[in-house]
């Protein structure tokens, strides 16, 4: 790809002198400054989190134990031959229906 000058666009479409009017940009900035304040004062209002009860502990508990997979996988065995041996049929699928189709 050719390296070119960047070029200039004499028709600009925007204008920074026009983007605001002096009063426009007043009134933007009093509203903004209310809108922080109004931020402010409700987050001061939060009250802390309550620590949860025992009840939600223990229900916590008992969805986190009923998540668990029945089926555990053993980390030490690879299931390298099981994906060896899909492989090997979808490809024996794949040129069959490619043989039939052609």
């Amino acid at each position: 790809m050719a390296i070119v000058p960047k070029h200039t666009d004499p028709y600009s479409r925007y204008d920074p002198e026009r983007d605001l009017t002096t009063d426009q940009l007043h009134r933007f900035t009093q509203t903004a400054n209310s809108a922080q304040k109004k931020r402010e004062e409700q987050s001061a209002e939060e009250k802390p989190p309550e620590k949860p009860s025992f009840m939600m502990a223990a229900a916590r508990r008992a969805r986190r134990q009923a998540m668990k997979p029945v089926v555990v996988t053993k980390s030490d065995k690879p299931n390298t031959l099981r994906y060896i041996v899909w492989l090997v049929v979808f490809a024996a699928i794949g040129l069959w229906w490619m043989y039939m189709s052609g």
